[in-house]
């Protein structure tokens, strides 16, 4: 299973980090992690399309997570005849009020006219398969009912924080993961309860006895730090990668 960093970055413009998006891919099957603007412009680079993307996982409704799900659902509806291959919308319990809302907006250009798409909303402890991907969910430490997924394919996992600051719930959705992708909003000198910083993103790591942790979600702030001279002065000591758009990266 890789793992495709299609956005590192969050809802502030930077030159070389777009907005929150990833993709596992696994026998050719995409599961994308995030929707954030512009993300889906690096399908093409990952080898997704519209048939391939089987899943789409929303961790939670901030716009830099969500806003390329309406371009999505449009453009599967384009190409004549349209994409029929099942898509699961994967989000947090508001998920299905979300969708129905963006169908409102945009009206028969994003309908699922072929009955080949399914809304999932999803609560702490729930589980989901489609294709080769089985993800679990815990409610993080964020916006109300903000998710955290580890997604299992091949016998390997991920485990991706969403947005969350430290909890135990994040704690437990890391230990035992191949990877552990976490946030990294701030350098540690920032005080945050809702994010995770160098700190407290190593600090997770320790807990959860992660061995190999890529970080990811850097607010500019981070570019005036030495991210992971921070990370390790924290405690961690596992292998470490800080994210970049258009990485490519092995689970497990």
């Amino acid at each position: 299973m890789k793992l495709h960093v299609l956005g590192s970055g969050t809802a502030i413009p930077h030159p070389a980090r777009g907005a929150s998006g990833y993709a596992l891919v696994e026998d050719g099957v995409a599961c994308l992690i995030e929707c954030g603007p512009g993300s889906t412009r690096r399908w093409p680079a990952a080898g997704i399309d519209f048939a391939s993307a089987r899943l789409i996982v929303v961790t939670h409704h901030h716009v830099d997570h969500c806003c390329d799900l309406p371009a999505v659902l449009f453009g599967r509806n384009v190409p004549e005849p349209p994409v029929r291959t099942p898509l699961a919308l994967l989000g947090p319990e508001s998920h299905g009020a979300h969708v129905a809302a963006i169908e409102a907006m945009y009206g028969r250009w994003v309908a699922d006219r072929g009955g080949a798409r399914e809304v999932v909303s999803m609560r702490d402890g729930d589980a989901y398969e489609a294709g080769p991907f089985r993800v679990d969910a815990r409610v993080m430490l964020h916006s109300p009912g903000a998710l955290g997924v580890r997604v299992t394919a091949g016998g390997r996992s991920l485990a991706f924080s969403g947005d969350s600051g430290p909890c135990d719930a994040l704690v437990e959705l890391c230990r035992g993961a191949d990877l552990a992708l976490l946030e990294c909003s701030y350098p540690a000198a920032r005080d945050v309860a809702r994010h995770l910083t160098t700190k407290t993103a190593a600090e997770v790591a320790v807990r959860a006895d992660v061995s190999r942790l890529a970080l990811t979600h850097f607010y500019p702030e981070c570019d005036d730090v030495d991210v992971e001279a921070e990370v390790r002065a924290a405690g961690y000591r596992g292998a470490l990668h800080l994210a970049e758009d258009g990485d490519v990266l092995q689970v497990g």
